[in-house]
């Protein structure tokens, strides 16, 4: 499963790389051992994308480090010479905005996905706060790809309003699981064809909570037979998550599948899609399993909530609070009823309001300085 910042990636080259669309792509990465990103770099390159890996790039602050990423970046964009230059999260952002700045390309273009002094706290949240107001102002535009976000960024005053473009995300829209469907991908994943499950796709890092998810899977496999509990996904908590699993007694009640490249396909095995996240920008997996028709139980943090109208197309619970979400799905799992009303609804809102092509053509325009 690959992250948003990597999916909105492949999406927007997917779109731009078109013979008909008349651009030429050239896209910079870092290559962090992140599993299937050089699958996806060959697809890229298949496309027509000149593909170009940058040494250096790591998420911790390394001058000498971040030094030699950021000549490599202003080396192949002098040799591009680019017309739009578009960076996306927080350490190829800010590199990439003075990169594409000291190289005067025309239009510079960056998306936050997330912005850092979200998660940071006291000096270093002030710290990355100050690092985000320098790079804003070297940057034509910033996509805020939700409105909360764009209420967040102006209200800590990154720079003028006019900068800002509030670009939601967007992803297409599934046939509907048939029973026949829901049963093969049971068996795909060895999940019991009558059980209830509860999933949950995310990458094993702090910012999704992934301890509350496990804690709250506890207490409801305690209590109810029926329920067996799905977890895709890896990253640095790994190992630490495996652990937890072994701790709470829950190897038999709980699949944690790792990292799969078909994460996009297995939401129809899931009764009950679960975000346990700590923050957020306005997250693809939610986007997709409600586009699925899927129930939703997530944490009330910026993006969940701009999604998710509590009670109607899914269920908001306060960050790190297991006995509540707990709560909130024993509910929905005693209630069909209640499943099928929510998931219809969610499957109704992304459908009206966070579609694909709408992202992908407002992107252009952007580009296109329209």
């Amino acid at each position: 499963m690959a992250g948003g910042v990597r999916k909105q990636l492949r999406l927007l080259m997917q779109h731009v790389a078109r013979p008909e669309s008349g651009w030429r792509v050239c896209a910079l990465f870092g290559d962090r051992g992140e599993p299937g990103l050089l699958k996806e770099l060959e697809d890229a390159r298949d496309q027509g994308v000149n593909v170009r890996m940058v040494e250096g790039f790591q998420r911790s602050i390394d001058l000498f480090r971040d030094g030699s990423a950021y000549r490599a970046l202003k080396a192949s964009l002098r040799e591009w010479k680019p017309d739009v230059v578009h960076t996306h999260s927080a350490k190829a952002g800010f590199l990439g905005r003075l990169a594409a700045h000291a190289c005067r390309v025309p239009r510079i273009v960056h998306t936050p996905h997330v912005f850092p002094f979200q998660w940071a706290t006291g000096i270093q949240r002030t710290f990355y706060l100050q690092l985000e107001r320098y790079a804003a102002k070297r940057c034509s535009h910033i996509v805020c790809v939700g409105s909360q976000q764009f209420d967040l960024a102006t209200r800590m005053g990154l720079t003028s309003i006019d900068r800002f473009r509030v670009i939601r995300n967007g992803v297409s829209i599934p046939e509907p699981t048939t029973a026949e469907r829901r049963a093969d991908l049971r068996r795909r994943l060895d999940l019991p064809e009558d059980a209830l499950v509860i999933g949950m796709i995310a990458r094993l890092a702090p910012q999704k909570g992934v301890g509350t998810f496990l804690d709250c899977a506890a207490r409801l496999a305690r209590n109810d037979e029926r329920v067996v509990f799905v977890l895709i996904g890896s990253g640095p908590e790994e190992g630490h998550v495996r652990q937890r699993i072994e701790t709470l007694g829950m190897a038999e009640r709980l699949h944690l599948l790792g990292h799969r490249d078909d994460a996009e396909q297995l939401y129809g095995a899931f009764d009950i899609l679960v975000l346990s996240s700590l923050y957020e920008g306005l997250p693809y997996v939610l986007l997709e399993g409600m586009a699925c028709g899927l129930p939703i139980v997530a944490t009330d943090v910026l993006g969940t909530s701009e999604l998710i109208e509590d009670g109607v197309c899914g269920c908001l619970v306060p960050s790190g609070d297991a006995e509540k979400m707990a709560a909130c799905l024993q509910e929905l799992i005693n209630s069909p009823d209640s499943r099928e009303r929510l998931g219809t609804a969610a499957r109704e809102r992304v459908q009206a309001e966070f579609r694909l092509d709408s992202f992908l053509t407002e992107h252009e325009r952007l580009y296109r300085g329209d």
